[in-house]
């Protein structure tokens, strides 16, 4: 933003909304990009043209260096054409300098919106983790141990098991008995999946 007081102006509309903020306001590319660096960025409001700079260029460098914080475009003069333009490549909304009741309930959805990306990339994360601990368990386990879906699909094995099937998991995964196996061989296997099916224990 390049003009003191409609920066200003964000931050009292921000704090009358119980969102009390320190804003850090960049006038330049250099500026702006010493800022991202810095770290530690909430959210980016930013104008859509400044003499020196414009709103197109800053959310391109926003997603080049910490795509994951939100950015609203705040704008006096900004067409249609031009807002859609910025949803589409990326900018999470944006409000109308002469239209600033709607930015706070803007700020409070982006960052509610980036609180829950991160959530779902932490459980992302410890998803696989306990993925990779599972499949360390079995690959440990000297007995053969397989599971397949309901269709009789094979979704995962352990080492054991591709010794015992003389296949690699690759061969054997999305596949059922009868397309890795020959056909005799298949059909114990499968006989062996129904019995276990009809009579659940060990």
């Amino acid at each position: 933003e390049d003009d003191p007081a409609d920066a200003e102006l964000v931050q009292a509309k921000l704090a009358e909304a119980g969102l009390a903020c320190r804003i850090v306001v960049a006038q330049t590319r250099d500026a702006f990009e010493n800022a991202l660096r810095d770290g530690g960025m909430d959210i980016i409001l930013a104008d859509y043209q400044l003499p020196m700079y414009d709103g197109m260029s800053a959310l391109r460098l926003v997603q080049e260096v910490c795509p994951d914080v939100p950015f609203i475009i705040v704008s006096g003069a900004m067409g249609e054409e031009a807002a859609i333009e910025a949803l589409t490549k990326g900018s999470t909304d944006y409000v109308l300098k002469q239209n600033l009741s709607r930015l706070a309930p803007a700020v409070e959805r982006a960052l509610q919106e980036a609180r829950n990306r991160r959530e779902r990339k932490q459980a992302q994360i410890r998803l696989h983790e306990q993925f990779l601990f599972l499949q360390q368990l079995l690959d440990s386990i000297p007995i053969p141990v397989y599971y397949k879906d309901a269709q009789g699909a094979y979704l995962d094995c352990n080492a054991a098991f591709e010794s015992f099937m003389g296949l690699q998991k690759k061969d054997v995964v999305g596949k059922t008995v009868h397309e890795v196996l020959p056909r005799e061989r298949a059909d114990k296997h499968h006989a062996a999946d129904l019995e276990l099916l009809g009579n659940p224990g060990v």
